[in-house]
């Protein structure tokens, strides 16, 4: 049943990832393995109702090459990682794209695909699965085919990949021998415990994770493998204990309660001691004290551990001072202990600690000593596969899933309702969160940080700015952020550059509203809820700032609340003008004048003085850059220099002027060329005039 539901998932993932055929972005893929090559499609294999490109291992960390040819230049695709490979090198040439892969751990990857993604950033991605086989086997060779009924022995299975068996750790029974398998380190042991006398058949038959090729067919079952054994009838009898485990606590003399099989030469209110070894001098394992017989054919004893042992390190003899009268077996363990907790999210590695966050899947290991007693379970966290992980003496492998609403702050670890004295930390996440909820706001147009991809030209006049916080994009139902803890550097200077103001704001901190689903854990005693006025925290009011002044703004996280990360985002706003206002006094000379009633221009005068109300216009393109002509009405007076009392010129005039400067017009001296009407007060009439002239900029 299991196989079956992991294989329709699996028919499904690969439906929705062949949606589109990968022949329409890449042509001629080869993975080679070993020393074998695979290529796609040609080598495509039907298994389980989905196409796969198989290919055989012989280690769960092979090496392997992906090299193919995009179908086309301007669509080009390259091999992303994942975590059931890492890149180890890439090469590419022209079409042709090579890449050296290290598969992570075949033997235990479901799902397992070559992931590609087009190049740039917002191509398709599309994925070619794959399916590993390896050529396993397993050999049985007994070193003897002797067995003693109640006697447990433990025999290795020899093969070329223990990692892809699937052993079953229970007892099962093959005609009249029970067996069970177990690990140690890479070996695979088999422990036998025989059932009934005379010659006995073995017959058992293992399973794997990754299938074998066999014949052209795909199969997860091994052959069956057979071996006879002759079973013996003990020389001493064996007495069952009804209880298995025991534990040992130092320091503590606990007599357990058991009841012993019974047997005719067994004394009742006797004292047994009970040793590993049927010679004399064996160390002391325990004490048994016969009290009465019950009428189930058992005897209530009194059982004192004073030694550990394992079933598995052979039988327990029961004996009269220093002759054995009887074998039995049990386990006596040291007291449950955890030493070490481990942490393994999705897609990342083990990671020592217990802190956890509301919400999260993860797998929980526990280290320490009799882990494979009792049921184990975690307060307020719901195991998902406590039967299907692994779980030993000194490992337990646990699938938690942590309420998103679990108000303890401590997920305390239990073994049959007894508490083990250590725990997993609940936390709120304090991730950073990108700046979707911040907006800037200047006079009526607002603007949501995380869009801004260029600076803001303001142009008109600005009362204030006010960032605004939206704290219900901060959670969801499927992602959790927490409190948000910010800094806003804010830099002000004028248009050449010059600084005029620096202020730096932190510890802003913004907290989850009330849609998230841990609102009412979260603290909020430091939390922000209204906006924030930057003329509330800045000396030169945003008002007061002359033309083309420039505000930075520098958003960031504090890392050291986020666990090292964050998000920076700079926002540059200008107080942008479209025209200028100045006066300016200048110098024309050999001016042109054409005056009303003459037919032509009258000859190069001297110089003239003129001081001018200019109107000056900005670059519409470009950051305080003025155009190069100004327009202008003011005084003029001509030939201003000229004291002669016969001079014809001089004169004093109201002009309009335009001015075109052919250097830079922020000079202080320049020298336009200027062109304009007027009229003159002293000849009472009209005049046109154009000309150089020398201007000062005040």
């Amino acid at each position: 049943m299991g196989k079956l539901l992991r294989y329709t998932l699996l028919f499904m993932w690969g439906t929705a990832l062949w949606g589109q055929s990968p022949s329409a972005f890449i042509k001629d893929l080869n993975l080679s393995v070993d020393t074998t090559e695979y290529r796609w499609p040609q080598d495509l294999r039907r298994f389980k109702m989905q196409n796969f490109l198989m290919f055989q291992y012989s280690d769960a960390l092979t090496l392997a090459q992906v090299s193919f040819k995009n179908v086309t230049s301007t669509k080009g695709f390259r091999l992303m990682p994942s975590s059931d490979y890492a890149v180890v090198d890439s090469f590419s040439s022209g079409d042709e794209q090579q890449y050296k892969i290290r598969f992570s751990d075949l033997n235990n990857s479901d799902f397992l695909a070559l992931k590609f993604k087009s190049k740039r950033g917002d191509g398709p991605q599309f994925q070619i699965p794959l399916l590993a086989v390896h050529p396993t086997y397993v050999a049985f060779y007994p070193k003897d085919d002797v067995l003693f009924i109640g006697e447990e022995k433990v025999f290795e299975i020899i093969t070329n990949n223990p990692d892809n068996l699937v052993l079953e750790q229970r007892w099962q029974e093959s005609e009249g021998i029970k067996y069970r398998f177990s690990r140690d380190g890479s070996r695979v042991l088999i422990h036998l415990s025989a059932l009934q006398a005379g010659k006995q058949i073995l017959n058992f038959s293992l399973q794997t994770k990754k299938p074998i090729l066999k014949k052209g067919n795909l199969v997860f079952k091994l052959p069956a493998t057979e071996q006879e054994f002759a079973v013996k009838t003990s020389r001493l009898a064996f007495l069952d204990v009804m209880q298995e485990d025991y534990t040992l606590e130092v320091g503590h003399n606990r007599a357990y309660e058991i009841q012993l099989e019974d047997h005719p030469f067994l004394a009742m209110g006797k004292t047994y001691r009970i040793e590993n070894q049927e010679e004399k001098g064996g160390p002391l394992i325990a004490e048994l004290y016969t009290k009465s017989k019950l009428n189930n054919n058992k005897v209530l004893c009194l059982l004192r551990i004073y030694a550990y042992h394992r079933k598995s390190e052979g039988y327990l003899y029961i004996k009269d001072g220093d002759k054995a009268r009887f074998i039995t077996n049990f386990n006596s363990n040291p007291k449950t202990e955890i030493t070490r907790i481990s942490l393994q999210r999705e897609g990342k590695d083990w990671q020592e600690g217990a802190v956890v966050y509301p919400g999260e899947n993860l797998t929980v290991k526990l280290e320490g000593k009799s882990l494979h007693l009792g049921e184990i379970t975690f307060y307020g966290a719901a195991i998902l596969k406590g039967d299907t992980l692994v779980r030993n003496a000194n490992e337990a492998f646990f699938r938690l899933q942590i309420p998103m609403n679990l108000e303890t702050r401590s997920i305390e670890i239990f073994q049959n309702g007894n508490s083990l004295g250590k725990s997993l930390q609940l936390r709120d996440y304090q991730k950073a969160r990108s700046f979707d909820f911040i907006d800037i706001r200047l006079g009526l147009q607002r603007y949501q940080l995380n869009e801004l991809a260029k600076p803001i030209f303001y142009d008109k006049s600005l009362a204030d700015v006010l960032i605004s916080f939206d704290p219900k994009k901060i959670d969801a139902i499927d992602g959790l952020h927490g409190k948000q803890y910010l800094k806003l550097k804010i830099k002000i200077s004028n248009k050449s550059g010059a600084l005029i103001e620096l202020q730096e704001i932190e510890n802003i901190v913004i907290c989850p509203a009330s849609n998230s689903p841990r609102f009412k854990f979260y603290n909020e005693k430091d939390c922000r809820y209204e906006d924030l006025n930057l003329n509330e925290v800045i000396n030169s009011k945003t008002y007061d700032l002359p033309e083309w002044a420039t505000i930075d703004l520098e958003f960031s996280h504090q890392k050291d609340k986020h666990g090292g990360e964050g998000f920076t985002k700079k926002v540059r706003i200008y107080l942008e003008r479209k025209i200028n206002y100045n006066i300016d006094v200048s110098f024309p000379a050999g001016l042109l004048i054409l005056k009303a009633g003459e037919n032509d221009f009258s000859n190069f005068g001297g110089i003239s003085f003129a001081m001018m109300a200019q109107m000056s216009f900005y670059h519409p393109r470009k950051v305080a850059k003025l155009q190069p002509f100004k327009l202008g009405a003011g005084f003029i007076a001509l030939d201003a220099f000229n004291f002669s009392e016969n001079s014809d010129n001089r004169d004093v005039g109201l002009v309009f002027l335009g001015s075109l400067y052919p250097t830079s017009s922020e000079n202080r001296l320049s020298f336009p060329i200027y062109m304009g009407y007027g009229y003159l007060l002293k000849q009472k009439k009209g005049f046109f005039l154009i000309g150089p002239g020398i201007r000062v900029r005040l």
